[in-house]
């Protein structure tokens, strides 16, 4: 495996295949799809949206969906699949290009792990937020780490790349989100099952599956403004 890799410039290399799905990937959309709540008549922010894929809604759309992400190539792999939104920019997690109160519903997913310190993420979420809404954020779960897991991708070279990643505990972001005006409401640590098994067998490593079995693998958050 390479060196590991800054944030922008993994994801400029990751764009090509982002949308395939992996096992953290696969936890992380069922743990946001049970911590979101109904999103018919809000307003959606996908803050670190990548592609923009799951700004896609097949029922119970949003009111609107916006979406920002750090690397400009994610957004223009995201534009040139047919039925994706448009609503999405280029720009920092910490410094959101829209006003206050402008949404119901914000999610950080997977995202918060890249940045040093978790401060302005949250006093950015709890500004864009409206009286009433709430973050919903997940990030790597610190124990993977302990346990020797690292931020992998394969590139479109088949070639496995690490991120660069900070751990932050839970007890970290509740600080920051609660430093921010947001106070906690649930949390959701999913970890390694028969659900994600598949991605372990197609990779020829079910050995490790057997060992990680129970593991959590990722950390998911609710904070209410």
């Amino acid at each position: 495996m390479s060196a590991v890799l800054a944030t922008r410039d993994a994801y400029r290399l990751w764009s090509d295949t982002y949308d395939e799905e992996n096992a953290l990937t696969t936890l992380d959309e069922e743990a946001v799809r049970l911590l979101t709540p109904d999103l018919a008549g809000l307003d959606l922010l996908d803050a670190a949206c990548g592609t923009g894929r799951r700004l896609v809604f097949r029922e119970g759309p949003p009111r609107s969906a916006a979406g920002i992400d750090l690397v400009f190539e994610m957004l223009a792999r995201g534009r040139r699949v047919p039925g994706r939104p448009s609503a999405t920019s280029a720009a920092d997690l910490r410094a959101l290009p829209f006003p206050a109160g402008r949404f119901h519903v914000a999610w950080c997913r997977l995202a918060a792990g890249h940045l040093p310190s978790l401060a302005p993420l949250y006093a950015e979420l709890s500004r864009v937020l409206r009286p009433g809404g709430c973050a919903v954020v997940t990030d790597f779960h610190p124990e993977a780490v302990r346990r020797g897991h690292t931020r992998v991708f394969r590139g479109a070279d088949g070639a496995a790349h690490a991120v660069e990643h900070v751990v932050h505990e839970q007890g970290d972001h509740e600080q920051a989100a609660r430093a921010a005006g947001l106070s906690f409401d649930l949390a959701s640590s999913l970890g390694v099952g028969p659900e994600v098994r598949p991605f372990y067998e197609r990779a020829g490593k079910i050995d490790r599956y057997t060992r990680d079995a129970g593991m959590p693998l990722l950390l998911a958050l609710r904070f209410a403004r």
